[in-house]
């Protein structure tokens, strides 16, 4: 089903699919043919040819057939295989298999439903038809983010609603659920909101307006990622007319594209946002404020510790462990070690500033702002 896909880039930028379809498949050797020819003949010549190793898909296709003879299926779901965190790989697996599985009994009992009245009341009956299919849009090679849609279109008597499901997630030792606050910080809301907005105006003809069109996207939004862009996208009827089919509206994520001098130059952390401990030190949410400022921050589930990169720098945080230090140099203590609060690694702001040597000013209403060292 054809979707509008408008793109903009979001006004600020912080620390969650039309990609690849279907299951990855990769090549065998990974080199030109010029040189996979040259490897063969040597081989050939020293009757010494190695078999190449075959990197599995991660995902593979799983087929769900009905036996209601009213219903026609054509459904293919997605199955993760060598995910880093196998529990939660039995437990997504288990998840999309059960969904898909609750969508062909329902069409199944509405098909056979209306096969009976049509039988009683002698009209012609056509089958149902329900059709699902997926797509891996990000596959965890750019920042381990594992990205994927999951498309349910039924047809009746009635055509019903098609309907995407989207999974986001980081494919590390214990998997981590992305947000949209997660990608683009805990302004993700107004940076969303905007962009649709703006959107929207430039093709008004096609949405609702006032109270019935788009009045901003909600906790459960779904999203999915796919070449530095989120997705966010919108099921049938919600935000516009049906012949719109279902809305999707992409932002570039922070770093990629053209960024704003603001993006480039500054985090910005309300006064809610932050907090003291117990020790009067100031917490702050890491990686929210290091995404703005283009680090790279990755969570390792197992160890409790937060690896953070950008160009050469390279530092690492470790839940309960008052130790910070940068590159080789040897860690020192800030009187209070990360803490994890509502999901999300705090440090100290001296880590920012003593050991990253970034820039901190706070404004009379309380706003941290942070900024690369001039």
């Amino acid at each position: 089903m054809k979707t509008m896909k408008h793109t903009t880039t979001p006004l600020t930028r912080t620390l969650a699919a039309a990609g690849l379809a279907g299951i990855l498949m990769i090549s065998a050797s990974g080199l030109p043919s010029s040189h996979v020819h040259a490897e063969t003949r040597t081989a050939a010549s020293t009757e010494q040819a190695e078999t190449p190793a075959i990197t599995p898909p991660l995902v593979t296709s799983k087929t769900l057939q009905s036996k209601e003879k009213w219903l026609e299926t054509d459904i293919k779901i997605p199955v993760f295989q060598g995910l880093a965190d196998t529990k939660y790989q039995e437990q997504l697996n288990d998840i999309i298999e059960s969904h898909a599985s609750k969508d062909m009994a329902k069409w199944e009992k509405e098909a056979a439903e209306t096969a009976a009245s049509a039988q009683k009341n002698g009209y012609t009956m056509r089958p149902y038809q329900l059709t699902i299919t997926y797509e891996l849009t990000s596959d965890g090679t750019d920042g381990d983010l594992i990205s994927l849609k999951v498309i349910t279109e039924g047809m009746g008597m009635n055509n019903g609603d098609p309907r995407v499901d989207t999974y986001n997630f980081r494919n590390e030792a214990e998997a981590q659920r992305v947000t949209l606050e997660d990608l683009f910080g805990w302004d993700y809301k107004a940076i969303v909101d905007q962009a649709v907005k703006t959107a929207i105006a430039a093709d008004q003809e096609n949405y609702f307006q006032h109270e019935d069109g788009f009045q901003g996207i909600d906790a459960g939004q779904a999203f999915y990622v796919s070449g530095g862009t989120a997705y966010i996208v919108f099921q049938k009827y919600s935000i516009a007319p049906g012949a719109a089919g279902m809305p999707e509206f992409a932002v570039k994520l922070p770093g990629q594209g053209q960024a704003t001098e603001e993006q480039a130059a500054a985090a910005v952390m309300k006064s809610g946002v932050y907090y003291k401990d117990n020790n009067g030190k100031i917490m702050v949410p890491a990686a929210q404020v290091l995404r703005q400022l283009h680090f790279d921050v990755k969570w390792n589930g197992k160890s409790k510790t937060a690896e953070i990169s950008k160009g050469a720098v390279w530092s690492a945080v470790t839940l309960n462990k008052d130790a910070y230090s940068v590159g080789k140099m040897a860690p020192r203590p800030l009187g209070s070690a990360p803490e994890m609060t509502g999901g999300h690694v705090y440090v100290p702001l001296a880590f920012l500033t003593d050991i990253l040597h970034l820039q901190a000013k706070q404004d009379k209403h309380g706003d941290i702002t942070v900024t690369a060292a001039q």
